[in-house]
């Protein structure tokens, strides 16, 4: 990473602040539209999960980390995708920050 960091300050000293953040933007927005894929192909894995056992996963999630629910392999599966999504939506929001500064 500290080649990254001393191709960056080059490029700052020579006055391309405007092409890094235009560049670093478009990264940012790029990232952003993987993660909201992700989020939505797991939205439909989380779907059959609910239809399957009668509960929202943010019900789920929450008695499976309580403790309520067992650890079978459906469970494990399913609290997985809640973390991903989780992950996804915190990395999003980390992303879009960046964005607005």
């Amino acid at each position: 990473m500290d080649g990254a960091y001393k191709r960056l300050n080059a490029l700052i000293e020579i006055g391309a602040d405007m092409i890094i953040d235009s560049t670093l933007n478009k990264l940012i927005a790029l990232q952003i539209a993987k993660y909201q894929q992700g989020i939505k192909e797991i939205t439909a894995e989380l779907a059959k999960f609910e239809e399957k056992y009668g509960m929202s996963s943010e019900d789920f999630y929450r008695r499976f980390e309580s403790g309520e629910l067992g650890d079978e392999g459906d469970f494990v599966e399913w609290a997985g995708f809640c973390e991903n999504t989780l992950l996804y939506k915190n990395r999003i929001k980390t992303l879009e920050t960046a964005l607005k500064e």
